[in-house]
C-alpha cells in the first residue's frame, strides 16, 4: 500500500522542471534562427506553449496530464531535433531523464512506467542508429550538445532531487507512525514501553529516581454519551495539548489506552512527581470540556508512584492509587499505597 503524503509527489516536480523547459525552449527559439533552422524555430515556439500549459495543468491538480504533455513533447523535440541536426547536436539527452521522471508519478501504474521507459530507451536507440550526419559546423555542435548535456543534467537532478525528499518523507511518516498515537500525536503504549525501559536503565546507572503518573478521564463514557463521539476525540486531543503545556520538556507522555495517559518524569522522586500531578488535574479541571453542550468540566484522576525496582511493579502501584483515587470520589491525585508521601486533593 502506497503512503500518502498529502499530495502527488511529481506534482511539485512538473513545477520546478517546467520551470527550466520554459527558458530552455525560449532560448532555443532565437539560436534555431540564427543558424537557419525556422522549422525548429517554430517547433520550439510550440514547445514553449506545451510546456506553460503542463505549468498550468499541473497548477489544477492534473499532474499525470501534465506529465504526459511534457513527455510528448520531450520525444517529438528529440525525433525531430536530431532528425534535422544529427546526433553531434545532443538533443537526445533530454530523453534520458524521462525515464525517472515517468518513475516518479506514483499514480501511474508500475507496468505503464516500465513501458514508457521501454519506448523511450527504443526511440534513443532508434535515434543512435538512424541519425543522418551532422549538419552543423563542428563548433556549433559541440556548443550544443554541451548545452543540451547541461539541460538534460540540471532536469535529472531537479528529478532525483525531489524523490529524495519525497522517500526520506515516507521515512520520517512510517518512524514516526511506529511511536505515535495517530489521535493524539502523543507517544503510544509501544513507544512508552520502550522509553520505561530506557529510564530504568538510566535511574540503575545514575541512581537516581523517576516517577510515572497515570492520569485517566472521570466519567469519559458519560462525555460520548452526552456530547458525541467527536466531542470525546477533542477531550482526548486537549488533554494531550494539556499536557505538553503543563510538563517539562524532558518529561514523557503517552496515551496508554483509551481515556488513560501515561507521564514518566525523569529524575523526580514522588514529592516532585505528585505536585506536577496536582498542577495537571488543576488545569485540567480549569480547562478541559468547556464548551461542551451539557457537560461543566471534564475532570482527571491521577495515581503517582515513584520507581520501585521494576517497570512493571512501578506501573502497578501508579494503577492501584489511580484505583484508589476513583473510588474516593475522582478529580484527584493519590500516592501509591506505602508510599512516604501521600496527597489527595479534591475539587
Amino acid at each position: 500500500m502506497a503512503l500518502n503524503l498529502g499530495g502527488s509527489r511529481i506534482a511539485p516536480v512538473i513545477r520546478h522542471v517546467t520551470g527550466v523547459g520554459v527558458v530552455a525552449h525560449a532560448a532555443f527559439v532565437p539560436l534555431f534562427l540564427l543558424l537557419g533552422q525556422p522549422l525548429l524555430a517554430g517547433f520550439n515556439g510550440l514547445s514553449l506553449v506545451c510546456w506553460v500549459a503542463a505549468h498550468l495543468v499541473n497548477g489544477r491538480g492534473r499532474s499525470s496530464l501534465a506529465m504526459w504533455l511534457l513527455v510528448a513533447e520531450v520525444v517529438a523535440h528529440a525525433l525531430l531535433a536530431v532528425g534535422l541536426l544529427g546526433w553531434a547536436s545532443g538533443f537526445q539527452y533530454h530523453l534520458i531523464p524521462l525515464v525517472p521522471f515517468v518513475l516518479v508519478n506514483e499514480r501511474l501504474r508500475g507496468t505503464s512506467a516500465l513501458v514508457v521507459s521501454a519506448a523511450v530507451l527504443i526511440v534513443f536507440l532508434v535515434l543512435y542508429e538512424l541519425a543522418p550526419a551532422p549538419r552543423l559546423d563542428p563548433g556549433v555542435n559541440h556548443a550544443l550538445s554541451v548545452a543540451n548535456v547541461v539541460v538534460a543534467f540540471v532536469a535529472l537532478a531537479l528529478i532525483t532531487f525531489h524523490f529524495r525528499n519525497a522517500s526520506i518523507a515516507v521515512e520520517r511518516q512510517v518512524a514516526e507512525m511506529a511511536v505515535t498515537d495517530p489521535l493524539t500525536g502523543l507517544f503510544n503504549r509501544r513507544h512508552m514501553h520502550q522509553r520505561l525501559r530506557e529510564e530504568e536503565s538510566r535511574a540503575a546507572r545514575t541512581q537516581l529516581p523517576f516517577s510515572v503518573i497515570i492520569a485517566d478521564i472521570d466519567h469519559f463514557k458519560r462525555v460520548n454519551d452526552t456530547a458525541g463521539h467527536d466531542a470525546g476525540d477533542g477531550v482526548l486531543r486537549d488533554l494531550a495539548q494539556l499536557l505538553r503545556d503543563t510538563l517539562r520538556t524532558q518529561d514523557i507522555v503517552a496515551r496508554w489506552g483509551g481515556e488513560e495517559f501515561l507521564v514518566v518524569l525523569p529524575q523526580t522522586a514522588l514529592k516532585g512527581a505528585l505536585e506536577v500531578a496536582e498542577r495537571v488535574r488543576r488545569a485540567a479541571e480549569a480547562r478541559l470540556g468547556r464548551d461542551l453542550e451539557g457537560i461543566d468540566s471534564v475532570t482527571l484522576t491521577l495515581g503517582a508512584a515513584e520507581y520501585a525496582g521494576s517497570v512493571a511493579e512501578s506501573l502497578r502501584l501508579a494503577d492501584v492509587a489511580l484505583y484508589q483515587g476513583k473510588e474516593a470520589g475522582r478529580n484527584r491525585v493519590v500516592a501509591a499505597p506505602g508510599a512516604s508521601a501521600v496527597a489527595a486533593s479534591e475539587a
